[in-house]
């Protein structure tokens, strides 16, 4: 049997930012998945600059999570209460995802 070239399909950017590209590599199929967080980088600084001495409210937004990290996070994690957690822990490591201050304080 002869061996299949190697390529790449790529199947672009999704609604959620997410690039999707898939690798034939021989006998070998890999997905890889990668998104651009510059665009909520700055969304989270820009919003951080506007709630500049806001004070704590109901329904305040903290952060911005991309959807990769929040999957993971609902994959790997099975209680609510346990999720929340690691999400607050992972805003407070990734700081520049946070939009309020306060919330580092």
């Amino acid at each position: 049997m002869q061996p299949i070239e190697s390529f790449t399909v790529d199947e672009g950017i999704d609604v959620h930012g997410v690039r999707k590209e898939v690798m034939i590599e021989s006998d070998q199929i890999v997905t890889k998945l990668t998104y651009d967080a510059e665009p909520m980088l700055e969304q989270a600084a820009a919003d951080r600059a506007f709630t500049a001495g806001d004070r704590w409210g109901e329904m305040r937004k903290v952060g911005v999570i991309p959807l990769a990290v929040l999957n993971d996070i609902n994959a790997r994690i099975p209680g609510a209460e346990e999720r929340k957690f690691e999400i607050l822990k992972w805003l407070k490591e990734n700081p520049r995802m946070v939009s309020f201050d306060k919330f580092l304080l």
